[in-house]
């Protein structure tokens, strides 16, 4: 079994105007009705949004300070509009004009394999929806299954989101209005096979996309904390952990702990680490120091982008 971290450069190698994660608060900013993204640059004369929003979070906490916790909401809204848009539909002509992406849905993504997906948007699965890889009848995992789904086939992969997505529902839950709860949307615009003539929403009217905001401190539902404790358990059991568009930013921390759980107790020939990025090779030396393991320990940097020549190489490398 393999287990792939997905992150925002997997995006961006499809959609070429789609920002990384240190863009993203510029790029917002520049669209129609983005007033709080720009008072948020303003205000702290920060462009990256993991800081910016982590100094609206130390300043919200001193107490006292409604107006910013309502540019918090704001700037989340605008988030949330962004990676919702028609931008990122898993349309059929998409997936079919770009080769390496088929060959990767097709070829290097299996049966029982798991996605952690670090995205937002929901182009992932719904990509896999279309190739016939993936259902919303566990298809987020075990935590998260909209109660109309059961006749649909069990997912073939798992696409697991530990930051949210814009398929995402957050509610009161029916059975304790005190308590919120997290579940998922399903329609054509996310997947394009098992949404086509379906429009399944969770929640009452008042139900909101959830969504993760980046920050240094993140504090997810209940749902999600059982959504990262399954992704711990899935790692645990890869034979292969593949990083692909992943920076292994610092300060997700949580991201190192699966590193950990997929090296723990295990000798260097037992199992591999694939990086395929630019930047791979530094990517693997990080990995490397914080892990404290030498050279013996199986890990392969592809330093280039995703294409159909690195795909087919990550195909050869996952194979031997």
């Amino acid at each position: 079994m393999k287990v792939f971290i997905i992150g925002a450069g997997f995006t961006k190698a499809i959609f070429e105007q789609a920002p990384l994660n240190a863009e993203l608060l510029p790029f917002l900013a520049k669209r129609p009705n983005a007033s709080a993204s720009r008072k948020l640059i303003r205000r702290y004369d920060i462009s990256d949004i993991e800081i910016a929003i982590t100094r609206l979070d130390a300043d919200i906490a001193l107490g006292g300070h409604e107006h910013l916790r309502e540019l918090r909401h704001e700037v989340e809204r605008e988030i949330v509009e962004y990676f919702d848009s028609d931008v990122f539909n898993a349309t059929n002509k998409r997936v079919d004009s770009i080769p390496w992406l088929c060959h990767f849905l097709d070829d290097v993504v299996s049966a029982g394999d798991v996605v952690l997906s670090l995205n937002y948007d929901c182009f992932v699965e719904g990509a896999l929806d279309y190739r016939e890889k993936w259902t919303p009848n566990g298809g987020y995992g075990p935590e998260l299954k909209h109660m109309l789904t059961e006749n649909d086939a069990p997912s073939p992969v798992e696409v697991l989101k530990i930051h949210g997505s814009t398929s995402f529902r957050i509610d009161k839950d029916l059975g304790n209005v005190e308590k919120q709860q997290v579940n998922l949307a399903i329609n054509e615009k996310y997947f394009p096979r098992s949404g086509k003539n379906r429009n399944l929403d969770f929640g009452s009217e008042d139900a909101k996309t959830y969504l993760i905001a980046p920050s240094y401190v993140k504090r997810p539902t209940y749902e999600i904390s059982r959504l990262m404790l399954w992704s711990l358990e899935e790692v645990a059991k890869a034979e292969t952990l593949i990083v692909l568009g992943c920076a292994l930013r610092p300060e997700d921390m949580f991201l190192y702990v699966l590193l950990t759980a997929f090296t723990d107790g295990y000798s260097p020939t037992e199992r591999k680490i694939i990086v395929l990025d630019p930047k791979a090779e530094e990517l693997v030396f990080n990995i490397k120091t914080y892990l404290t393991v030498d050279d013996s320990f199986c890990m392969v940097s592809i330093p280039e982008k995703l294409q159909q020549d690195s795909v087919e190489r990550l195909l050869q490398m996952i194979q031997k």
